[in-house]
């Protein structure tokens, strides 16, 4: 009988299709790829928490306000959400390895830009140029995925990609805390750089997958750049006044009424032109098809809502920075428990979604602790003992992991076969989309409730204009009276946002209960991209062989 590792690429694709689901198992080039996948994620999951802890540092040094300090997460973050549909359709007519490296690339030089800062202007455009290559990498590597890991056991083989997650959101914080703490904050940048050269070397060579064969002028003729760029900029108009609405411009002024109604009116626009006039739509029509199809992509911004960048900090580092008055060291490692659950509990969920073939216990399950663990932060108020925060942050690690692995392969079940990979994609995109979106929220419901709260203490406002950079200057100075009134202040803020998230929570359990149906899982690859292991082949039968003469 022939093995798998040292068949042909014909006789390869014969075997896996005639053997069952349950014997599934990657060859080495595929091990390759899945490895070298996880790990380029490193970066994406690194920055996403080693800046939160920097970020006040940064503010400090360039010598920027707090306003502009919060554009260094945010233009991160909505570049990131809004590259990442167009990133994914394109790769999958001119090729996944020309998309990911280019992502790569794009990501190593925004680093460049941000190492070099003296201004926020040149950490901006850094940072809006690392969030399109971060997003390249992020979405692409679970669209890779499809390309060659049957659906069943993709919740499993995922887990690795996961579980390097896990590293990155764990030593992120803790490292991000250190580095402002002890040197100086470009460092937090300069540990991305050995990532990206090894994913500039390691995807052109490892990444064999070759799209459908075309010309050139074929593969530009089916991108549907009209559609990508109308989307692209209606998407980031209505993400930017979502982020700056009530906190930097008021809601009913004309800086953000104007990108809002834009946004609005682009999104709809987008939707009528995908719909009815595109040839070659970037997102096909089929991905909704159906109401549980829908709500799948709904729930999925709604997870990305309540794990956003703002909503981690608003339950992290700054409240253990403001009101437990935490070093940023320490203040970065507290949110660990919740940290290291997440990817954990994703990576056992998808063992067992794999295992039964069945989603639906799974995402209901999250929901159910995502809604206890929203009602476990209210208690804060009045009692914020560490048995208290860590039983919080465990569930709440515990639901996001179960929900974002068992979601995310919900989608990819539900939909038409051939399409996982637009699935997957779509998928990945609403939940970013979600997180810029939470930014606004989470920000706007913080600083606004706590401005209601001052107000009604007879304190400056302008305290809760400045809430992360209050702390770490001026709180310490004022009288023990004054000073708990303003600790209350920052209290009731992060009370209110919690409340928001007991909605949130209720509503994802409501529509998964009500709207989500069963998927099979069993399914063969459909894909129009096939992995060609000849080079990988011949470069182990030579390393073999000179290993054989070196024995000699």
């Amino acid at each position: 009988m022939i093995s798998l590792e040292n068949a042909s690429v014909t006789d390869q694709e014969t075997i896996k299709m005639d053997r069952p689901a349950t014997e599934w198992q990657p060859s080495k080039h595929e091990k390759a790829i899945i490895y070298t996948i996880a790990f380029l994620n490193l970066i994406v999951s690194l920055d996403a928490t080693i800046i939160v802890t920097a970020l006040a540092g940064i503010v400090e040094d360039l010598n920027c306000t707090t306003t502009e300090g919060f554009w260094i997460a945010t233009s991160y973050l909505l570049v990131n959400a809004v590259t990442m549909p167009m990133i994914c359709s394109v790769s999958d007519i001119i090729g996944r390895p020309i998309c990911l490296t280019f992502s790569v690339v794009a990501f190593a030089v925004g680093t460049i830009f941000c190492c070099a800062a003296n201004s926020i202007t040149i950490m901006i455009v850094g940072r809006c140029i690392q969030g399109m290559g971060g997003g390249g990498i992020h979405s692409l590597g679970l669209v890779i995925h499809t390309d060659f890991v049957p659906l069943r056991w993709r919740p499993k083989w995922y887990g690795i990609t996961l579980a390097v997650w896990t590293i990155g959101l764990s030593i992120g914080p803790v490292t991000g805390g250190a580095i402002v703490q002890r040197t100086t904050w470009r460092w937090i940048f300069y540990l991305m750089f050995p990532i990206c050269a090894f994913g500039v070397v390691a995807v052109p060579y490892l990444l064999t997958l070759k799209p459908k064969e075309a010309s050139l002028r074929e593969k530009l003729a089916k991108i549907d750049w009209l559609g990508g760029f109308i989307f692209t900029c209606s998407a980031t108009a209505f993400l930017i006044a979502i982020s700056w609405g009530g906190t930097q411009h008021p809601w009913n002024s004309a800086a953000t009424l104007v990108p809002l109604v834009i946004g609005v009116i682009g999104l709809i626009l987008t939707a009528l032109y995908v719909g009815f006039v595109s040839k070659y739509p970037f997102i096909p029509n089929d991905l909704f098809r159906d109401v549980s199809s829908v709500v799948t992509y709904i729930v999925a911004c709604l997870q990305g809502i309540l794990s956003s960048p703002a909503d981690y900090r608003i339950s992290g580092p700054l409240y253990f920075m403001s009101v437990k008055q935490f070093s940023p060291i320490l203040a970065g490692a507290a949110p660990l428990p919740q940290l290291l659950t997440v990817a954990f509990s994703g990576i056992i969920i998808g063992r067992l979604v794999t295992r039964f073939n069945n989603f639906r216990w799974a995402v209901w399950s999250g929901w159910f602790l995502s809604c206890v663990a929203a009602s476990m932060y209210t208690v804060w108020r009045v009692n914020d003992t560490a048995p208290v925060w860590v039983i919080t942050f465990i569930l709440a690690g515990v639901s996001h992991g179960i929900i974002l692995n068992a979601q995310n392969f919900a989608a990819q079940a539900m939909c038409k076969p051939g399409d996982e990979g637009a699935a997957a994609a779509m998928y990945i995109f609403t939940r970013q989309f979600g997180m810029a979106l939470g930014v606004g929220i989470g920000a706007t419901t913080f600083q606004n409730v706590m401005k209601l709260k001052l107000r009604w203490e007879g304190l400056p406002t302008d305290i809760a204009d400045q809430a992360e950079a209050y702390y770490l200057h001026d709180l310490l100075t004022l009288d023990d009276t004054t000073r708990n009134t303003v600790y209350d202040a920052y209290k009731f803020g992060f009370q209110i946002v919690f409340a928001t998230w007991i909605g949130i929570s209720l509503l994802g359990l409501f529509v998964t209960l009500v709207f989500m149906k069963h998927a099979d899982m069993n399914r063969k690859l459909n894909t129009e991209h096939h992995i060609d292991s000849t080079r990988m082949f011949r470069h182990w039968a030579r390393k073999q062989s000179t290993a054989k003469e070196d024995e000699k």
